[in-house]
């Protein structure tokens, strides 16, 4: 018998369902947890996840004492479980009158440095403008955002030295220079050479974070060694033992700031190389079409931009016309321009000595 166009909707929207439940599982690891966040009974979800399977025929999850993981056919599942349902969502806000407000949950993520500057400006403005746009904000460390991205876990993420990936859109933004942190109350210079900072007691972040990969491309570069008395990924306990006079660490101004403000730090630049990264906007190619997330990357770009402007993030160039610039690699043996906050700490070291 032939189904009627009722039921034709009322079985597709079971469909979206069931992937929107499997999306769940995968992403909270325990039937449990995912039930909760739903709002549905324990019992009732894990048997939509059997339904779903016998459905396809496959199995998708592995159940054990340590949660629930999915399988390899589960991830491709999962991978395109999101691209679909992105697509559902984006069809919805199409269907809806240009007049409309977006609406959406966005899922965005920051490294821990970019978090400390924008992240508190740019819910604030969504709440402010799009009212109707859910925020979901994931610090971890680049590395991690990019797979995420890659993954469609994320919409869109800052990402530090992108690397181009079919996955993603990789919008270049800023450049951001690396500062040696130092106690507030130690006696090192105003500024300090490579062969100074290799001298000095080091509290590095953990591999592997761009600012690390960065330092130690420099020591390898003048065949130098250095002093690592101890690495963590947490940026406040870097800061924390550097004010408490156990060594310097590598880190941009938007980690330290509100430290250096409290006069418990203050940045170093370096004079004869400064150490710089690239951040740069990635975004899942699936996830750029989404006119809520259009609306994001809009306003985190605007929040970056007047952040700069209103002197709140230092030691930072931005990169003009970013969409349109191409990546190129700088040319050996020429150094990139330096940030406008290093080149004034340089000038007046050299005026004091004058």
């Amino acid at each position: 018998m032939a189904l009627s166009s009722r039921d034709v909707k009322a079985q597709r929207i079971m469909d979206i369902r069931h992937l929107k439940y499997f999306v769940k599982v995968v992403e909270l690891k325990t039937i449990t947890a995912a039930a909760e966040a739903l709002f549905i009974a324990q019992p009732s979800l894990s048997q939509h996840m059997a339904n779903l399977e016998a459905e396809l025929g496959v199995k998708l999850l592995e159940r054990s004492v340590h949660g629930t993981r999915a399988t390899n056919t589960g991830e491709l599942l999962y991978r395109h479980a999101k691209m679909i349902l992105r697509q559902f969502d984006d069809a919805q806000s199409a269907i809806r009158s240009e007049s409309e407000a977006p609406s959406g949950r966005v899922a965005i993520g920051l490294p821990t440095s970019t978090s400390r500057i924008v992240a508190a400006p740019l819910l604030e403005r969504i709440r402010e403008r799009y009212p109707l746009i859910e925020l979901e904000l994931i610090e971890a460390s680049s590395g991690d955002l990019v797979a995420q991205v890659a993954s469609d876990r994320l919409a869109l993420a800052v990402t530090m030295n992108a690397r181009a990936d079919s996955r993603l859109r990789i919008e270049p933004v800023l450049e951001e220079e690396l500062f040696v942190v130092v106690a507030a109350t130690d006696q090192t210079a105003d500024v300090l050479s490579v062969d100074a900072l290799a001298a000095l007691p080091l509290l590095l972040p953990t591999h592997p974070n761009s600012v690390r990969v960065a330092m130690e491309r420099l020591f390898n570069e003048r065949h130098l060694r250095f002093q690592l008395v101890a690495e963590t990924s947490a940026v406040e306990i870097l800061i924390l033992a550097v004010e408490r006079g156990l060594g310097a660490t590598i880190l941009p101004t938007s980690a330290f700031a509100l430290a250096q403000q409290h006069g418990r730090v203050r940045g170093v630049p370096l004079v004869d190389r400064p150490l710089l990264r690239e951040l740069s906007l990635s975004l899942s190619v699936s996830a750029a079409r989404s006119p809520a997330v259009q609306c994001v990357r809009e306003t985190l770009l605007r929040v970056i931009q007047d952040e700069i402007a209103q002197g709140r993030w230092l030691g930072v160039r931005l990169l003009s016309d970013a969409e349109q610039r191409p990546e190129r690699p700088a040319k050996p043996g020429v150094p990139r321009p330096r940030s406008a906050a290093g080149r004034a700490a340089r000038n007046a070291s050299r005026r004091a000595e004058d």
